[in-house]
């Protein structure tokens, strides 16, 4: 399983990429000058060797099972592949079942939040590739097979993300709908992606290292896969999604959860990293049929509260306005909403585009203030900083970037 990097720059047992020597080296540490272009990795025929990667913070809950299925394909696996289990806090004496062969159990100490947790594991990690998995994420029994052939048959291949199976654990309404949802947007997007999921995502670990790793000051489930997909894309690196990679998700999910979490820990963050990269990524749940979808949401919005504000002449305008809006929605998604009615019904479909609804609505709401925000607080910058230098940090990062809203307790 030794792996040999073809690139420029050739260090250590791992085939880490040569890096400027005035870069300070390791997960965490932030990188600007980084190029994968043109960088190929030579597995001289053998599968790399695999490191599952597992944050949590409990023993108990969704991780025991998704844990013990991780064990399983390392026995399954016959050698090349760990776990390596790290706690993001101080942890309780580890379980029995933990304590064997094949697996590293490390703590943060305190909590610190998933990227920073991700980041220490990458660092005692010994694969040449490094697998990403949520402690509510249950792999398939081919999933660590399929990532190391192609990883394998990929010399150019820098990251690749699976997908969630179309039957989630979690029962309810709600967490039906989000699952599949989630299953749907990456099933639907497969090919190369501008983007990163630490749910199910795997990595190679020199480069992993070499970018600096996730972006700790993420001290909570936020954005920080997707912000790593982007540095990684920037730096001409190849990601793809590969939806045959599966995997099961055990999350339960309330509306309250879904939409404070949409809010405070996706869109919001994620719309300011669309602000400081000066970039619409044409992808996932923001390629054409997002934003159309959210055009729409919001037409149905508008077109509701004008009826029931404006004199009664207006009545038949607005009602003209909410049912295209309503049509154009149902015919651009109707893939999902056929989906949600083969798995459970009609129902579950009618509530499905109900909730698809509100999510738009308040995913582009957000867009829209935080959007608005940024441009505001750009104009401020550049009239009490009108010089370049002082319109960005000491680390060369924009101040958006360099200085994120304090962390919030949720999601």
């Amino acid at each position: 399983m030794d792996q040999e990097c073809t690139s420029a720059g050739v260090a250590d047992s791992r085939g880490r990429a040569g890096v400027d020597a005035n870069v300070v080296s390791g997960a965490g540490a932030r990188r600007s000058a980084i190029s994968f272009r043109g960088m190929r990795f030579d597995n001289a025929g053998s599968e790399p060797g695999l490191s599952i990667v597992m944050p949590t913070v409990s023993w108990t809950g969704t991780f025991e099972p998704c844990a013990r299925r991780c064990l399983d394909l390392v026995d399954a696996a016959g050698g090349g592949v760990e776990l390596v289990v790290v706690f993001d806090g101080d942890p309780p004496s580890t379980p029995a079942w933990l304590d064997r062969a094949g697996v590293t159990v490390i703590g943060t100490g305190v909590r610190r939040g998933p990227a920073r947790a991700r980041n220490m594991a990458a660092e005692a990690a010994a694969g040449e590739l490094l697998l990403f998995v949520d402690a509510d994420v249950e792999l398939a029994g081919d999933a660590v097979d399929r990532i190391r052939a192609a990883f394998a048959a990929d010399p150019d291949l820098v990251a690749l993300f699976g997908a969630y199976d179309d039957e989630p654990l979690a029962v309810g309404t709600v967490s039906q709908f989000r699952n599949l949802l989630h299953h749907h947007t990456h099933v639907d997007h497969a090919g190369r992606a501008g983007t990163l999921w630490s749910g199910c995502g795997a990595i190679r670990a020199a480069l992993f290292l070499d970018i600096g790793g996730f972006d700790e000051k993420y001290r909570f489930p936020s954005v920080e896969d997707i912000e790593l997909g982007m540095r990684i894309a920037a730096a001409g690196g190849r990601i793809v999604l590969d939806p045959t990679v599966r995997c099961k998700h055990a999350k339960r999910w309330s509306l309250g959860s879904m939409v404070y979490t949409d809010i405070v820990h996706r869109a919001r963050p994620w719309t300011r990293l669309i602000a400081v990269s000066h970039s619409l990524p044409d992808a996932l749940n923001i390629d054409w049929r997002g934003r159309l979808s959210g055009i729409c949401a919001v037409g149905m919005l508008v077109a509701g509260v004008a009826a029931s504000l404006l004199p009664a002449a207006a009545l038949p305008a607005c009602g003209v306005v909410l049912v295209a809006c309503l049509a154009v929605l149902i015919a651009i998604n109707a893939d999902f909403y056929r989906l949600c009615l083969r798995k459970r019904g009609v129902p579950f479909a009618v509530a499905s585009i109900a909730l698809h609804w509100l999510y738009y609505v308040y995913s582009s709401i957000t867009f829209g203030v935080v959007m608005i925000q940024e441009a505001t607080l750009g104009l401020v910058r550049s009239f009490a900083c009108p010089t370049p230098s002082s319109a960005s940090s000491s680390t060369g990062e924009p101040l958006a970037a360099a200085n994120p809203s304090p962390p919030i307790v949720g999601g």
